[in-house]
C-alpha cells in the first residue's frame, strides 16, 4: 500500500532555544500565535475553569514542546494565569528552552517526594509558572495515568485559568493518551516535510479511540494557506493552523489535498 506523506520524513531536527517567543521574535511569528489563541479560546466552553490542553505530535522532532511554550506564552499576555506542565518525563526540553532547573518537577510530586507548591517554578514568564518534569522515572506512563497525576491536575485547574501539558508523540509510547484523559481537549503538531500520513493516523486514530476532542492541528513549516485562517511566513520557520470540530483533518501538500475522518 503506497505511503502518504506530509513530506520525506527526516532524521529528528531539536527545537533551538531562540524559536521561544520573545520581544525580538518576528511580527508574523507572533501575530500567527495569536491567531491560534483565539481559535483555542473559541473552541472551549467559557463556563470551564482551568483548563487543561495536551499538546502531543505523532513522532519526535515535529516541534511540539516549542508551540506548546509560544501558546502558554501568548495566553499569559492577555494577562491569563498560566502554568506549563512538562510531561514528557522520557526526554523533557521545557526546562532548558526556559532556562530553568529540571529537578523538582512533576515525576518528584506524583511520587511524593516533592510538594506541589515548592516545585512550581514561578515567573519563568510575565504571568506564566512551570512545572518541569523531574527526575526520570522508571515508570513515567504509571504516573501519568495514575490518580495522583488526576489529582495535580484537578489542584493546579484551581489555580490556573489554563495549563499547557507538554506530552511524547503519540506513537512513540502510551503517556500522551494517558496524560489527555486529564484534559479538556488536545492540540497535535505536525511538520511538513517531515510528518507522515501513516503514523499521523495512527495518532488520530488513538485520539479518536480515546474520546478526546481535538482543538486542532498546528503545521510546522507551513509555506502555503492551509485554512481559511491563512497562514504567516516568517524567516525562522512558518506556522498554520489547521481548525476543525470534531475529529476531521486535512493537508494540503503541493498540489493535491488529502482530507480525511
Amino acid at each position: 500500500m503506497k505511503k502518504l506523506r506530509l513530506g520525506f520524513k527526516n532524521k529528528e531536527v531539536s527545537e533551538p532555544k531562540n524559536h521561544i517567543l520573545n520581544d525580538k521574535s518576528d511580527f508574523a511569528t507572533v501575530e500567527t500565535f495569536k491567531t491560534i489563541r483565539t481559535n483555542i479560546m473559541f473552541s472551549i466552553p467559557k463556563s470551564e475553569k482551568g483548563k487543561p490542553i495536551v499538546i502531543t505530535s505523532s513522532s519526535p522532532g515535529e516541534g511540539k514542546t516549542t508551540a506548546c511554550i509560544n501558546l502558554a506564552i501568548t495566553f499569559a499576555q492577555m494577562g491569563a494565569k498560566v502554568i506549563i506542565l512538562d510531561c514528557d518525563l522520557r526526554k523533557s526540553r521545557v526546562h532548558r528552552y526556559l532556562g530553568v532547573e529540571r529537578k523538582d518537577g512533576v515525576s518528584n510530586v506524583l511520587c511524593g517526594f516533592t510538594e506541589l507548591d515548592s516545585a512550581i517554578k514561578h515567573n519563568v514568564r510575565d504571568n506564566l509558572d512551570c512545572l518541569t518534569a523531574g527526575e526520570i522515572p522508571p515508570n513515567p506512563a504509571e504516573l501519568l495515568g495514575s490518580d495522583e497525576f488526576k489529582e495535580l491536575v484537578n489542584n493546579l485547574c484551581k489555580r490556573y485559568d489554563y495549563i499547557f501539558i507538554d506530552t511524547p508523540p503519540v506513537t512513540v509510547v502510551t503517556d500522551a493518551l494517558l496524560a489527555m484523559e486529564s484534559s479538556i481537549g488536545v492540540i497535535v503538531m505536525v511538520r511538513q516535510d517531515y510528518t507522515t500520513f501513516d503514523l499521523l493516523d495512527i495518532t488520530m486514530e488513538s485520539i479518536k479511540k480515546s474520546g478526546m476532542k481535538i482543538l486542532g492541528v498546528l503545521m510546522r513549516g507551513s509555506e502555503i494557506k492551509v485554512s481559511k485562517y491563512g497562514s504567516y511566513k516568517n524567516t525562522g520557520g512558518k506556522y498554520g493552523y489547521i481548525y476543525r470540530y470534531g475529529y476531521k483533518y486535512g493537508y494540503k501538500y503541493g498540489d493535491q489535498t488529502e482530507t480525511r475522518e
